[in-house]
C-alpha cells in the first residue's frame, strides 16, 4: 500500500507543478528540448546517413551541372 501512495503523492506533485509553470515557459522548454535532439536518422543508424550524404554530394553537384537529375532517369 505504501508503495502506491508514494506513487499517487508524487505524480501529483508533478502535475500541480506542471499546472503551475506558465505556458510560455513549458513552450519554451519543449522548444529546448526539440532542438537538442538528433535527426532521428542519426539516432537510428549513426554515421551512415552522414557518410552516404558525403559520398553522393559530388554526384548531385554533377549532375546539375550539366542539368540533368539523378532521381529521373529518362530513357532515351
Amino acid at each position: 500500500m505504501a508503495k502506491s501512495d508514494e506513487l499517487v503523492k508524487y505524480v501529483t506533485e508533478r502535475f500541480v507543478r506542471y499546472i503551475e509553470t506558465p505556458k510560455e515557459v513549458r513552450r519554451q522548454v519543449r522548444a529546448d528540448r526539440r532542438e537538442g535532439k538528433e535527426p532521428w536518422q542519426y539516432r537510428w543508424f549513426g554515421m551512415l546517413p552522414v557518410a552516404i550524404d558525403m559520398w553522393t554530394k559530388p554526384l548531385r553537384e554533377g549532375a546539375r551541372r550539366f542539368g540533368r537529375s539523378l532521381s529521373k532517369r529518362t530513357e532515351q
